[in-house]
């Protein structure tokens, strides 16, 4: 059973990752739900103490129960048929002599009414843009359709219990998303639980380096050959894209193939190491050597090929905390090597900055002239826009600290805190598009800041066991394997930070298997040399 369990979620983190990263449609996520809950059986299998077992997972089962709390105590609703016809929106324009504010308004409550019944967040953020939008350009305002505007939000307002946790909305697709969520996070609770062997473990992250080298390579001779095109297919020629320039491999999203990438990088590091701690120079002769090289030089490049600026900023973090790593398990601290060491690592920067010029001078001109117009602007006192988006949502987070709006609540909640810049910025963008569109920030580009404001205080407490033990085994373990994916689970929590690369299901389950299973290498080789020195 234990063998069975852990191949199907290796089969099952692989298919993910080649769909379109877990966003190829319900398809995918609803096979990942089955696979999960197949697999779930051998919690109650597993040789491990009851009591270890409940308590490894109970963070989670307490963030389901906030969530099912909050799911009974929504903050906002929808308005039924009969609701609207007692508005009566028409009352409103018949009193109203500002034709262009008649104009405006209908259009958006017609979308509204329509939307709600298909997709109620979306239409409560088009609602709460909009009340934006109106005040921003009728800050004085007192006529019929301001009166409009409050009278409809009074009536999606519910009075909800403050003293419990509760949800934006509550309606069937925010218990699916969530249980998406869930089930993404499990994979690596019940890896846990099935792994035995410390050889087990090394199969598992030889598997998942070669798939991320493959889906890295194929990345970097898709973005060598693409040619953009209204009608092409960007993923493999079966999915698209929402902006064609940001994608890379099978991600629609630079940034979380960086930090997929990433986590493959320092498995891949690892194992290497590895390699040449059991097998000494011979390790070379290996042919998981040369898989695992190749895959760490396909990674190195498609990071700076994708684009990602904060995907390179975290990859030279990667790479000199796993030579520093090196450095001091080996205890080598020579004036002599660490120059050596300095100067390699400078060199292989430069040749890799020149190997991307060269191969794709365009992504090189983007990344450059990006960064110097985010520096113009920030030495003329413009931040750029993640900064004014994070101090929006900490004011936002200010209002519920406890147990924060509830799951997915962002797009909802936010634009009810968003700030005039932001405001700008944004509608700043319509001027440029090719088609019209209301400018809605989907995501905070911060996963630590917009969970907070989600789950509060008391989500990030059911969350701190979890990260207590990443950290103390980092430190304290004795497992130089386990202490390189416990580096990529790190990077990966670094780059929370500065994006949302949780919001991807392949990058979600990922991140679980390396904490799963770096923390159950580490009790494993534990007890090897416990039993080795008893």
């Amino acid at each position: 059973m234990n063998i069975f369990t852990i191949k199907l979620l290796i089969v099952l983190l692989i298919l993910v990752s080649w769909a379109k990263a877990g966003l190829a449609g319900d398809w995918i996520l609803h096979t990942v739900n089955i696979l999960v809950l197949i697999s779930l059986l051998s919690f109650f299998k597993s040789n491990e103490k009851v009591s270890f077992r409940f308590l490894i997972i109970l963070p989670v089962v307490l963030l389901c129960l906030q969530f099912v709390l909050s799911y009974s105590n929504p903050s906002y609703d929808i308005l039924k048929e009969s609701e609207w016809s007692n508005l009566n929106i028409e009352r409103f324009f018949t009193q109203e002599t500002d034709i262009e504010k008649i104009i405006m308004t209908s259009e958006v409550f017609q979308d509204i009414k329509y939307i709600s019944q298909q997709n109620p967040e979306l239409a409560h953020a088009i609602f709460f843009d909009f009340k934006n939008r109106f005040f921003d350009r009728y800050p004085k305002d007192k006529g019929t359709v301001s009166k409009l505007i409050l009278e409809y939000e009074n009536l999606i307002k519910v009075n909800s219990n403050l003293y419990i946790p509760s949800s934006a909305l509550s309606n069937k697709s925010l218990y699916t998303s969530f249980f998406h969520k869930i089930c993404q996070v499990l994979i690596g609770i019940i890896l846990f639980l099935n792994i035995k062997k410390r050889k087990t473990v090394r199969t598992i992250f030889l598997v998942i380096s070669a798939n991320i080298g493959i889906l890295a390579f194929v990345g970097i001779i898709q973005k060598l050959n693409y040619v953009p095109s209204d009608n092409k297919l960007e993923i493999f020629g079966i999915w698209d894209t929402p902006e064609p320039r940001y994608f890379f491999s099978s991600f629609t999203y630079k940034n979380h193939w960086c930090a997929f990438a990433l986590l493959g990088f320092c498995s891949s590091f690892g194992l290497l190491l590895d390699n040449y701690r059991r097998f000494g120079w011979l390790f070379t002769r290996k042919v998981s050597s040369l898989i695992l090289f190749l895959t760490l030089l396909s990674i190195l490049i498609s990071i700076p090929l994708s684009g990602s600026r904060s995907g390179i900023f975290l990859m030279l973090i990667s790479v000199t905390v796993c030579l520093t790593m090196i450095f001091t398990f080996f205890k080598i601290f020579s004036l002599k090597s660490l120059s050596i060491f300095l100067i390699t690592f400078m060199t292989g920067i430069f040749l890799l900055h020149n190997l991307i010029s060269k191969i794709s001078s365009d992504t090189t001109k983007e990344m450059t002239n990006n960064f110097k117009i985010q520096f113009e602007d920030i030495k003329k006192g413009k931040p750029p826009l993640r900064i004014l988006l994070w101090n929006d949502l900490l004011s936002q987070i200010k209002g519920k600290p406890i147990f924060g709006y509830g799951f997915n609540s962002y797009r909802i909640i936010n634009p009810i805190y968003q700030s005039y810049e932001v405001r700008k910025i944004r509608r700043a963008g319509i001027q440029a598009a090719h088609q019209k569109y209301t400018p809605l920030v989907g995501f905070a580009h911060n996963d630590w800041l917009e969970k907070l404001s989600e789950f509060g205080i008391i989500g990030l407490v059911l969350a701190c066991p979890y990260l207590y033990f990443i950290f103390r085994i980092f430190f304290k373990s004795n497992s130089l394997f386990a202490k390189f994916l416990l580096i990529g689970v790190i990077v990966f929590l670094l780059f929370a930070f500065v994006d949302f690369p949780s919001q991807t299901p392949a990058c979600l389950m990922m991140f679980s298997t390396f904490v799963g299973a770096a923390l159950k290498y580490a009790i494993l080789t534990e007890k090897k040399l416990a039993m080795q020195l008893g």
